[in-house]
């Protein structure tokens, strides 16, 4: 199986991008540590009461753990019940995930000088789908909408920072923009959140204080965020049907990026066949994939991941592209 050049292939895949954990790895190795669970256990932020919560729910998801504790807290303060362990759970739960977080994404002034690269990648594409909690490609398109008008990010929270339902109608370019790049969060991300009843929305903050607002907004306990970043395949479908948007992105937007998916910093593991179903269960025929060609073992894993594409969709055409090719994400032209 060749390893092409990014370039060398580009022309043929303008439809789908698919964004992995490995595409914060590429702006900063803090990103390799993907579960917040255990880098909070391994920190000591998870006492006993915490602990047993999670077990409990059977579960390793923050976002879960958090909203339960949240509601449980706000409805016992609704009917007069002094309980005071619950609350306690919840601000441990919710402050353990503020010092995870701090600890392990970056700051803006950090990446600043490759944001407009991976705008520029992204700008590639009809539809990306990034699968990340970090607020990485949201700095990256922010970069990409203030750099000229003609190409347009647009990540569908519009109306007071609402996502738009309807929101495939928002692929056509308002003048003088002529192409509109959709971006969404089929795993959620760090700035969308949910208010007590459920009620969606994007956090709104102009760079380097994003992080700050998110992190603000959680110690005030006025939201829970929208994020599935750890379990099985079947936790993290459970925790996509509790949210609207997540839903959307998940039977909408995946199945139907076009005919053309290029993938980069994804390996597509066991926890993560869900949204390969997704993806498959569409119009998608060829299929262009990130790899490292000097990887150990690296035709096996070329093999791995041509079958489970082809299990799903027969008659794929997968190919292989370098991750470090010039114009590839990070990389110059």
């Amino acid at each position: 199986m060749p390893v092409h050049q990014w370039a060398d292939i580009a022309g043929d895949f303008t439809d789908g991008l698919v964004l992995g954990n490995g595409a914060s790895i590429a702006f900063d190795e803090r990103f390799g540590y993907t579960s917040l669970r255990e880098r909070a256990q391994t920190d000591g932020l998870i006492d006993a009461d915490v602990k047993s919560v999670f077990d409990h729910l059977a579960t390793v998801d923050f976002e879960l753990v958090l909203r339960m504790l949240w509601h449980a807290s706000k409805i016992n303060e609704a009917l007069g019940i002094d309980e005071p362990r619950t609350a306690a759970a919840y601000a441990r739960v919710r402050h353990a995930l503020i010092q995870v977080v701090r600890t392990i994404h970056v700051e803006h002034e950090q990446v600043v000088d490759r944001l407009r690269l991976a705008a520029n990648f992204m700008k590639h594409f009809s539809t990306v789908a990034s699968l990340n909690y970090d607020v990485l490609v949201y700095w990256a398109i922010l970069v990409g909408n203030t750099e000229g008008n003609q190409h347009i990010f647009k990540d569908c929270f519009v109306d007071n920072h609402r996502f738009r339902q309807s929101w495939n109608k928002l692929r056509e370019p308002i003048p003088p923009a002529t192409k509109t790049t959709i971006i969404g969060y089929p795993h959620g991300n760090l700035a969308i959140a949910a208010d007590l009843i459920g009620d969606e929305r994007k956090l709104v903050v102009a760079g380097a204080n994003l992080l700050e607002t998110i992190y603000d907004g959680w110690s005030s306990g006025n939201y829970s965020p929208v994020f599935v970043s750890e379990g099985t395949t079947e936790q993290k479908l459970a925790s996509i049907r509790r949210s609207p948007y997540l839903v959307t992105m998940y039977g909408e937007l995946l199945p139907y990026m076009g005919q053309s998916i290029a993938i980069f910093g994804w390996s597509i593991g066991e926890n993560d066949h869900h949204l390969l179903d997704a993806i498959c269960s569409g119009s998608a025929l060829r299929f262009a994939i990130a790899i490292d060609p000097a990887r150990p073992h690296l035709v096996q894993e070329m093999v791995r991941v041509t079958a489970l594409i082809r299990e799903r969709q027969a008659a794929a055409n997968v190919q292989f592209f370098d991750r470090a090719s010039p114009g590839c994400w990070l990389v110059p032209p």
